[in-house]
């Protein structure tokens, strides 16, 4: 996979696991911190050898998550 491949493949894997994470009262992380933990984390991942899109945006909607404060019970 080349560089040009692997940003399309990282803006795509962002973007899905954006739309499922960020929903209207969810309790999260402030915004603009979460879409930078995400495309560190993206990056991180594939760094270390994960290619595969659907592999990608599951892993990185739970890293999002686990950064997230519990919801209230």
């Amino acid at each position: 996979m080349d560089n040009e491949e692997l940003k399309l493949l990282l803006a795509r894997a962002f973007d899905r696991a954006w739309s499922r994470y960020y929903r209207p009262g969810r309790v999260t992380i402030p915004a603009e911190l979460a879409l930078t933990a995400l495309a560190n984390h993206l990056v991180h991942v594939a760094k270390n050898g994960v290619t595969d899109e659907d592999q990608l945006v599951a892993r990185s909607l739970m890293h999002l998550i686990s950064l997230a404060p519990n919801e209230p019970t």
